[in-house]
């Protein structure tokens, strides 16, 4: 009973760590390297479903797949998230055998090789990290879910980011001889015991926390898109055996969790800047396994400044509105109903123009994977109504508003409603696809003809058509988006 009732209590402390602290303005700032593993690909989905976690890129090293074989999986398992501005690095192959569960590992999609946009041009990945170094404001956590030579050879090339390192976040288990991920580059590991950045090595050294059928279940019962992936790939044929015959556990997935939750873990300190993570003494399953749905979840969760929870009871809106709110949340997510419903008040009216703004906003979010107020955006839809409705809903979407600063409303106005978005150096050009602006345009001049312009028949037309727009456009389907 005891047991049982500690383990309530965790998952409540557990949620509350998780779903708690949603500004803007993340807490950890991270960069992660991986060695194409299938707890990679879990372990990767946590991180980027996380709220208070900013993943600035990803980079591919040699460990259980080839660099080049993890790149692509690395790049799909983006695309699908619609994250496809985190930047992706290249390490070169190394001089040595991939193991033996490699041939499995190499079958497993991380997701469908479906792709809207073009993969970049490969970059090394240490100059990929420095890169992301160079200009960024706070200090980055480097996560390691292979082994350490990717971060050694960047320390060892650009030691004037030693500062910038907040610490080095490893998988690689103690308290065995030679784990895995050290094997790869037992120098790496040797290396960082002697340099003056804390090293927090995360092992599971027990025979439990298993991916078996009660995390299959947990994870499938958890409403987020990071977690319909996981469920997705887990269905392949080899992990359905392997797990059947009890040999996958959670591994890297432990790094994401105590980034997240530190509280299920302990730590002991070790030789200079080492320290050794692993969870606490019998924690059950069962709250790993919660603590991990709820971090999924997290992502899901609107930035709320006023309200708890932002409402989403039909009594409290409109018919019209009600009748299409549990549809259009299923279809499109919590955060851009908020975006769409806050903008529609603020702007004074449900308009077209106002509306494919939030839903503009939300996707530029959701390509470089940030939250609100994270972005820099030039608009080019002018100061004159209809088409500058448009910037209402990029700025309450996006948070890049008058008052913060960042947004610009361009001299130059493009027929299409268009917007650029810089984050981190990275900047793109999102427009509402050709097809789309001539549609809203047609139909604009319809009701204009119809009913007159600016009569109470006019904008009850324009009211049924932003509903209909609100309701059936997909943000992932109607833009256009283009590297600058």
């Amino acid at each position: 009973m005891f047991k049982k009732i500690l383990a309530l209590l965790f998952v409540s402390l557990v949620f509350n760590a998780v779903v708690s602290a949603h500004s803007g303005k993340p807490k950890y700032h991270v960069i992660i390297d991986t060695d194409g593993a299938i707890d990679d690909m879990r372990a990767i989905s946590m991180f980027l479903a996380q709220n208070d976690t900013r993943v600035l890129a990803i980079t591919c090293s040699q460990g259980t797949l080839a660099p080049d074989s993890i790149f692509v999986k690395v790049n799909n398992l983006l695309s699908a998230f619609h994250h496809e501005g985190i930047p992706v690095g290249l390490d070169k192959r190394l001089d040595k055998d991939l193991p033996p569960w490699a041939v499995y590992t190499q079958k497993i999609k991380w997701a469908s090789a479906k792709r809207t946009l073009p993969v970049s041009t490969k970059v090394s990945s240490v100059e990929l990290i420095s890169s992301v170094f160079e200009d960024y404001p706070e200090k980055i956590t480097l996560v390691a879910l292979g082994s350490l030579k990717t971060y050694a050879e960047l320390v060892e090339k650009y030691p004037e980011y030693v500062d910038k390192i907040e610490r080095i976040v490893w998988y690689n288990n103690p308290y065995i001889d030679t784990d895995f991920n050290e094997s790869v580059s037992p120098e790496s590991y040797t290396y960082f015991k002697h340099k003056n950045i804390p090293l927090e090595v995360v092992g599971n050294n027990s025979d439990h926390y298993n991916v078996d059928e009660a995390y299959q279940e947990t994870v499938k019962n958890t409403n987020s898109k990071y977690a319909k992936q996981i469920a997705w790939v887990h269905q392949h044929p080899e992990i359905v055996s392997r797990k059947k015959a009890e040999h996958l556990q959670l591994w890297d997935d432990l790094v994401a969790l105590y980034l997240t939750v530190p509280i299920l873990f302990q730590t002991e300190k070790a030789e200079g800047e080492v320290s050794y993570v692993t969870v606490q003494n019998e924690l059950p399953d069962e709250v790993v396994n919660k603590a991990i749905s709820a971090i999924l979840e997290s992502g899901n969760q609107t930035t709320n400044r006023v309200f708890n929870s932002f409402p989403v009871a039909a009594e409290l809106y409109k018919p019209a509105y009600a009748k299409m709110l549990e549809s259009t949340i299923e279809n499109y997510g919590l955060i851009e109903w908020k975006a769409i419903s806050m903008t529609n008040e603020i702007h004074g009216h449900t308009g077209i123009y106002s509306i494919i703004g939030a839903k503009m906003g939300i996707r530029a979010m959701e390509y470089f994977n940030v939250g609100v107020n994270n972005l820099t955006i030039s608009t080019f839809a002018g100061k004159k109504p209809p088409l500058s409705c448009f910037n209402d809903g990029i700025q309450i979407s996006s948070g890049a508003t008058i008052g913060q600063g960042l947004i610009t409303v361009s001299d130059t106005i493009l027929e299409v409603p268009t917007i650029t978005a810089t984050f981190n150096n990275q900047k793109i050009k999102i427009s509402v696809k050709p097809e789309i602006a001539a549609q809203m345009q047609e139909e604009i001049k319809y009701g204009v003809q119809t009913h007159g312009l600016l009569t109470e028949q006019y904008w009850l037309y324009i009211e049924k058509l932003a509903i209909r727009y609100w309701s059936e456009f997909d943000r992932n389907q109607i833009f256009t988006i283009e590297k600058l």
